[in-house]
């Protein structure tokens, strides 16, 4: 048992400080102009899209956010719900819902909780 504790207080520690710098890197990225990467923009916009929406939305809903106003091919959602990271994943009532790894990357990515990074996108009327 104090093993355990002993190995997830270092993981906890590790992290922490993987963390630190990769936030170094994204500041350094930003304060040469190059800010994050495109592909990182997208994933935290629709992320802080859904977010914005109560953290879950309808299928049909997720794929107006990405093609319509978003303007990218839906062929591209696939690779949110793949993987041991998947930032979206399917609720029991066949709805979207964004996962604990979408929140901790843009947390990772920019310093800011989701709730933060999110203010800078508007809130959509549902239905729309």
């Amino acid at each position: 048992m104090k093993e355990n504790k002993r190995k997830i207080e270092e993981a906890k520690e590790f992290l922490i400080k993987a963390t630190r710098l990769l936030t170094e890197v994204i500041e350094m990225a930003e304060s040469n102009g190059t800010g994050a990467e495109e592909w990182m923009r997208q994933r935290m916009e629709l992320w802080a899209r859904i977010y914005l929406e109560g953290g879950v939305v309808t299928r049909e809903r997720l794929h107006r956010i990405w093609k319509q106003e978003m303007k990218k091919d839906v062929r591209g959602l696939g690779g949110f719900f793949v993987g041991k990271r998947a930032s979206l994943q399917w609720t029991h009532d066949n709805k979207v819902m964004l996962t604990r790894y979408a929140t901790e990357s843009i947390e990772a990515w920019t310093g800011k909780s989701i709730e933060e990074y999110s203010g800078g996108y508007k809130e959509k009327p549902k239905g729309i």
